[in-house]
């Protein structure tokens, strides 16, 4: 593997570290989001500070999810330094409308890499709706959730395709690896054995 992509992703994690973990006390659903990228990203890259290896598929892994986590943190940073200021408690009550957002620009750039037209009216006017609400500082929540099913129902329709996001995949992918990300601790009543 290329050690410059590892030193990159150590050096993403040094600058980023703060508002990642800021995100994730404070039960943000960017983190919740992001999460299974992340967390597949730091198990092979321990993995190779520990003197592993990383195959060709590994690799690919690594080099995809990189790349995802980079950008679409980028768009989030965008958002919470500029619009939000870094002020967590305001940004979090707008990060279910930014999650929309990412879904949307996943399901574009999905389609482009298919061969499939992104530019979709009903897709940019949606886009475009939610990037007026967080930048006006309206929510309406249950408009958009309702306009998001309509829109994806009829873009998929339309184009009959089955979007997989990256995030379900990586999911796989940790579970796989044995990161189990969405256990729930058991609690146990009575006595012990």
């Amino acid at each position: 593997m290329d050690n410059l992509l590892l030193k990159d992703f150590a050096a993403w994690k040094m600058e980023n570290d703060q508002i990642f973990e800021t995100f994730h006390e404070n039960n943000s659903v960017i983190y919740e989001r992001l999460e299974p990228v992340y967390s597949v990203l730091n198990h092979l890259y321990n993995n190779v500070c520990e003197g592993g290896v990383l195959d060709e598929d590994t690799e690919t892994i690594f080099q995809v999810g990189f790349n995802y986590l980079h950008s679409q943190f980028e768009v989030i940073k965008i958002y919470y330094e500029t619009l939000f200021q870094s002020s967590c408690d305001d940004f979090i009550g707008y990060s279910e409308m930014l999650l929309f957002l990412l879904y949307i620009f996943d399901i574009k750039n999905d389609l482009e890499n298919h061969g499939y037209d992104s530019e979709i009216d009903e897709l940019n006017e949606l886009e475009e709706s939610i990037e007026n609400m967080i930048v006006e500082r309206r929510r309406d929540d249950l408009l958009i959730k309702e306009q998001m099913n309509t829109v994806l129902e009829k873009v998929f329709k339309d184009v009959d395709y089955e979007y997989v996001s990256i995030i379900d995949i990586f999911v796989e992918i940790a579970e796989s690896f044995g990161i189990f990300l969405y256990e729930e601790n058991e609690l146990v009543i009575g006595k012990e054995i």
